[in-house]
């Protein structure tokens, strides 16, 4: 055998070692994850919001067609009027 043997002493402080990079490592993630999640919830608000706007900005193009579809007939009756 080689001169080099494991000391369990020191293997138990690196495997005590690792578990605690392991740990630490772990416990970003978690927090990592938590900070996406409330970013996922923003953006989905956010975009609940453009949609309320978008639906908004529909109601009133509608509302603008309408008004066209009255008005011109008036303002051709008007302008034949002064012919």
């Amino acid at each position: 055998m080689s001169e080099e043997r494991i000391n369990l002493e020191l293997l138990g402080a690196r495997v005590l070692t690792l578990t605690a990079e392991v740990r630490d490592l772990q416990h970003r993630f978690t927090a990592m994850e938590s900070r996406f999640s409330a970013l996922e919830s923003r953006f989905t608000a956010m975009e609940a919001g453009l949609s309320g706007i978008e639906g908004r900005l529909g109601v009133l193009e509608d509302r603008m067609s309408s008004m066209l579809s009255l008005i011109v007939p008036i303002a051709e009756r008007l302008d034949g009027g002064s012919q």
